[in-house]
């Protein structure tokens, strides 16, 4: 498990906090000390959290959860970041609740679009991870195909998710760089406006590629430098992709497999470099928190089954003894993911360094240049 927990009750909401076995009840966890050291680069920093709203639409606002860089000195004293939906929170071991962001930027932005039924903190593995390198980490909730709607059943169609999608990713670069242009904001002077990625699993993976080449009245968005796919749907404009592209995929993917998804990746986006990385014994979950969540199921006898249902079958394509250890999974998730950003968003040469071939048994690594 990712994180060391207790259970409490306060209120009459359950909630979960870390161990403080030999500490003062009321001392914070101390965040991670190297989150994102997943191999050579740059220094880790400490990790900020915030919540902001984006309007993307006049219809539509956004929630967007932000990690951002933060200097070890401004983190001392503050609490975690608590992660939160309708009953249930948990502080992050990693991200900090709102310090002020290192003055060390502009830092290169990464926007992260979610899978279809997810949340926007539901990678946190790898968004903690990527502020932790020196990244400011946007992630919208796709209000419409997020999990809140599966169970309660008010998902957005089809024909609607693919519209909004791409056009939520847009509006989120465009929300924080008037955040960054804007010397009254948190944020200002925080992001480099030529340094921009973006990344997505499953549906998320559609987002930013149709995001990126334009789909019916969303045009192309040439302010973005690289695509990380994570086990993606992948359309028909991954065509007009030109742009360098990393795919990351699961052997054991029975949602968006490597033969029907990965193989149209790589045969049909024109940007160069084109990686793609295959990890053997990985399942379409494997690139979220699923695992972790099932894991702090049975300590919350109260929740209603449906939810309970909803975890444990996102959990079938991840965390059983046939699919590699997820923390595994998640090592070499970020070591490939964060090594591409950084080498072509960041332009951080060193990032190159994790992109080399390795654990052969488990990575199947291919480039085409």
């Amino acid at each position: 498990m990712r994180r060391l927990l207790v259970l409490v009750l306060t209120a009459g909401l359950l909630a979960v906090v870390p161990s403080t076995a030999g500490q003062a009840q009321s001392a914070p966890p101390p965040p991670v000390a190297a989150p994102g050291d997943v191999g050579p680069g740059r220094a880790p920093y400490a990790v900020g959290r915030s919540t902001i709203e984006i309007v993307a639409a006049p219809d539509r606002t956004l929630t967007v959860d932000v990690w951002y860089p933060v200097d070890a000195a401004a983190a001392a004293g503050i609490g975690p970041s608590v992660y939160a939906f309708p009953g249930i929170s948990y502080p992050s071991t990693v991200a900090l609740a709102d310090p002020p962001a290192s003055s060390d930027g502009p830092f290169p932005l990464v926007v992260y679009s979610h899978g279809s039924g997810g949340l926007r903190y539901v990678a946190g593995f790898f968004t903690e991870a990527l502020a932790a390198r020196g990244f400011v980490v946007a992630a919208p909730e796709h209000t419409g195909n997020t999990a809140i709607d599966f169970v309660a059943k008010s998902r957005a169609t089809r024909k609607e998710i693919a519209r909004f999608r791409p056009a939520d990713v847009q509006a989120t670069i465009t929300g924080m760089l008037a955040a960054s242009d804007d010397p009254a904001n948190p944020f200002a002077g925080r992001i480099d406006a030529e340094r921009i990625g973006v990344a997505g699993h499953s549906a998320g993976g559609y987002g930013v590629l149709t995001a990126v080449a334009g789909f019916e009245d969303v045009p192309a968005d040439p302010r973005i430098d690289a695509v990380v796919l994570m086990a993606p749907v992948v359309p028909t404009e991954a065509k007009d992709v030109d742009v360098p592209t990393m795919v990351i995929s699961g052997t054991l993917d029975i949602s968006t497999t490597i033969k029907e998804q990965t193989e149209l990746a790589w045969k049909t986006i024109p940007g160069r470099p084109l990686y793609r990385v295959d990890l053997k014994g990985a399942g379409h979950h494997s690139f979220d928190d699923v695992c972790f969540y099932q894991d702090l199921l049975p300590s919350f006898p109260d929740l209603p089954d449906l939810i309970v249902q909803y975890v444990d079958g996102f959990a079938k394509e991840a965390c059983t003894p046939k699919h590699l250890d997820i923390e595994e999974a998640h090592t070499l998730i970020d070591r490939y993911a964060i090594g591409f950003l950084e080498r072509y968003v960041a332009g951080d040469r060193a990032g190159a360094k994790l992109l080399q071939r390795t654990e052969p048994k488990i990575v199947d690594l291919r480039v085409m240049r």
